[in-house]
């Protein structure tokens, strides 16, 4: 499990270089910029072209869409068992930190050969984040939410983008004689790719934020979540992708990683900025839910090794 060490340290590393005041205002955001428009797009070309496209795995997609927003009605009954005021508890329960984490905790975990499994496993949740998600979080914040502008932003995005070009790809590649010009070009893609998990690891650690105030709040939604998520993938392993799929090990690893991971950190971009309450409330859970995430995936990975 010293596979692992890297990235942990880069962990450190961005937390040390908070203290110390070491990037300018603004250039957290410069570097994730990099990460979410080139390296990130860079990945999932190279994960979604390497995808062996069968027809069950359409059952596998929809079933987590489905699960994800099941999360978000579980969400809305414990608010309301719980007397949570909040309308943000309910939308952290939905959806998981796949590009600014999950990926860089799998593949330094279980390694670059097994990026198309994750990758598998993101698709519905993708799906749900861009159609279900933000449609609920421009409604909260605006009264509305409009078709036009959700299409727009998830044909626009970089990621989704870069999908497509991977799936299209992997569909083609049968029929593609590689030269030396395809491969100067996936050699380019694979060093763009590489920069992800050192850039993200290290912007994790900076941009870790706590505040004493409503911690308590914090730790009561990561609880929920976590026990619902780990049931429902434990259940889904057994019968369906152990049971009906009957596929390997490393599948269920990496539902169980995508499913251990802190909420979309997109939460806290589309909420009203001067809605102080719950912008703290929100950033303060995803920040202690990125540490107990990288905790519970660390201990998945050996207690299953």
């Amino acid at each position: 499990m010293l596979s692992i060490l890297p990235v942990l340290l880069f962990f450190i590393l961005g937390f040390i270089l908070k203290q110390k005041n070491f990037l300018k205002a603004g250039s957290s955001a410069d570097i994730k910029k990099i990460v979410s428009n080139l390296a990130l797009p860079a990945l999932l070309f190279q994960a979604f072209a390497s995808i062996e496209l069968e027809y069950r795995f359409l059952f596998l997609i929809i079933l987590i869409f489905l699960l994800c927003t099941a999360m978000l009605f579980i969400g809305r009954l414990s608010a309301g068992i719980l007397n949570i005021k909040s309308p943000y508890w309910t939308y952290m329960m939905g959806g998981f930190e796949m590009g600014m984490m999950g990926y860089a905790l799998f593949l330094s975990i279980y390694g670059s050969e097994h990026l198309s499994k994750i990758a598998l496993m993101d698709l519905g949740q993708v799906l749900f984040v861009f159609f279900v998600l933000m449609a609920l979080l421009i409604r909260e914040r605006e009264g509305s939410s409009s078709a036009a502008e959700l299409l727009k932003s998830f044909i626009s995005s970089p990621v989704i983008l870069a999908i497509f070009a991977g799936l299209l790809t992997s569909f083609l590649k049968t029929v593609i004689t590689p030269n030396a010009l395809t491969d100067s070009l996936g050699e380019f893609l694979k060093l763009l790719g590489n920069l992800t998990v050192p850039l993200i690891s290290l912007m994790i650690g900076y941009e870790l934020r706590f505040k004493k105030k409503g911690m308590a709040l914090a730790l009561k939604t990561i609880a929920v979540r976590k026990f619902f998520l780990l049931i429902l993938a434990l259940l889904m392993n057994r019968f369906f992708i152990r049971g009906f799929l009957n596929l390997d090990k490393i599948y269920e690893m990496a539902l169980l990683t995508m499913f251990m991971l802190p909420p979309p950190f997109v939460i806290s971009i589309y909420m009203k900025q001067e809605d102080r309450e719950n912008l703290d409330y929100v950033n303060n859970t995803l920040s202690l839910s990125t540490v107990v995430s990288v905790v519970i995936i660390i201990g998945l990975a050996v207690v299953n090794a």
